[in-house]
């Protein structure tokens, strides 16, 4: 009987969502649903979303390595303790055996079944139990959150397993891995998919926020169309999606940039993740000036990839009491409650900008006004006329990117999307390295998965 290490029951994956606290919705407790029941009310239907949810918040997810990970990769981390699992990012020389990519590896596989079950369960519950309207919402933001997690995995591993159904213990799960385009259709559909069936939010803040939308689906959308542009060549779809976005009057640039973290679910948060008292966000807790820091910046390279005039800089690079710059977009780490917003609209109108000039092929108005718009609020306006030609300036865009997310796990994968990565960093030598190792582990339980180039 064969089974994976990354495919979990889901009656885990809900057992984490239900024994996490109340932040944005009511739910029943576990005890009162069984695994045969959960999708026989509307209820229990809302809680497995829920519970979904909750798997990303693990500190092996969107908690913390999910996020820390990719920024040792883009230079901008360090560990306290010189740990060689972590340092290895940092040098591209991470081993097979390494447990932070087994770890990610595994809480994605996890959340991706919990998606998979409610993308199954919802679809098949009988009309007299469930409105139309909510079949479609939960479908639709389960289908969301597997596409969100499986562009982590495209970007980070190539070829993986593409579970679309289902698992249990007992069930034959030697899945072989699809090929990278066909990891994309599959976000790409799942996504499109969202976009029909979700609405734009309702209820308090945090629920619209903290729950998949149309307009989140779109964005991620428009991000994934410009990653996936880097085989199809094709920017026009990434460019009228991101434009949707950002001509929606319910979302804007809040113009307090330490307010995105300071504050929860502001204007310009399209989704965040919720975290609380009872949920905490890991990282958090280690990544800021107390005495259970673990993850300080990486010297003073982040400090210095701004101008002194930045706005972003004192707020996004902070020096700390041991005279260690430290990461300053987690300042509600005492507890611990600090959101993350996966998806906000300045990288909304940076994605626009690119998209934009590179099917303009040129330095165009059109894609200008929108890498403005963030340079503006950072106060750090460059006249059109500084960018002298289309790489230069498509270059530019990507460095704005770096500044406005700097620590928030994009860096990394955006300079190896265009290759500027092995211009980047010192020590990375080639393209094999863009991806990191598929686990050991998972190989040991899976023997048709092939190890990515530069690792055998």
């Amino acid at each position: 009987m064969k089974k994976t290490a990354y495919i979990l029951l889901l009656g885990t994956a809900l057992t984490f969502g239900f024994t996490s606290c109340e932040k944005f919705l009511d739910r029943e407790p576990l005890s009162q649903v069984t695994k045969d029941s959960y999708f026989n009310s509307e209820t229990n239907a809302n809680a497995a979303v829920v519970g979904m949810y909750r798997t990303m918040l693990s500190s092996f997810g969107y908690g913390q390595s999910m996020i820390i990970v990719p920024e040792f990769s883009a230079q901008h981390v360090s560990h306290s303790g010189q740990f060689a699992e972590y340092e290895n990012f940092a040098t591209y020389n991470v081993q097979t055996i390494n447990p932070w990519t087994a770890n990610m590896w595994k809480s994605i596989y996890l959340t991706i079944n919990a998606a998979n079950n409610i993308i199954a369960g919802v679809t098949e519950m009988d009309d007299a139990i469930i409105s139309e309207e909510n079949k479609n919402k939960f479908v639709g933001e389960a289908k969301f959150v597997r596409a969100l997690e499986y562009f982590f995995l495209v970007r980070a591993f190539g070829r993986v397993p593409l579970e679309t159904m289902p698992t249990e213990e007992g069930d034959d799960l030697a899945t072989p891995q699809a090929t990278v385009e066909e990891i994309y259709t599959q976000i790409i559909t799942d996504l499109t998919d969202a976009v029909s069936l979700l609405t734009d939010g309702s209820g308090d803040v945090s629920t619209a926020k903290g729950r998949a939308s149309q307009l989140a689906a779109k964005a991620l959308l428009a991000k994934v169309y410009l990653y996936e542009a880097s085989f199809s060549n094709d920017y026009s779809q990434a460019a009228t999606l991101a434009k949707e976005v950002i001509d929606d009057e319910r979302f804007s640039l809040v113009q307090d940039y330490g307010s995105i973290w300071g504050a929860e679910n502001t204007a310009e948060a399209i989704f965040e993740l919720q975290f609380d008292e009872q949920v905490t966000n890991a990282l958090a807790a280690v990544g800021n000036d107390n005495a259970s820091m673990l993850f300080f910046a990486k010297g003073t390279i982040p400090f210095e990839l701004y101008e002194e005039t930045d706005k972003r800089r004192d707020v996004t690079v902070k020096l700390g009491s041991s005279d260690r710059y430290y990461i300053g977009k987690l300042p509600n780490n005492a507890p611990a409650t600090q959101n993350v917003p996966l998806i906000r609209l300045a990288e909304v109108y940076l994605i626009h900008a690119e998209a934009q000039a590179r099917m303009d092929n040129a330095v165009s108005m059109a894609s200008y006004a929108s890498l403005e718009k963030v340079q503006a609020r950072a106060g750090v306006v460059k006249a059109i006329e500084t960018y002298v030609n289309l790489d230069a300036y498509i270059r530019a865009i990507q460095e704005e990117k770096e500044r406005e997310l700097l620590f928030e796990g994009e860096t990394w994968f955006d300079y190896c999307r265009t290759g500027l990565a092995l211009e980047k960093y010192e020590g990375l030598e080639s393209a094999d390295y863009f991806l990191y190792p598929i686990p050991e582990s998972q190989r040991g339980l899976n023997p048709s998965l092939d190890q990515n180039d530069g690792y055998n």
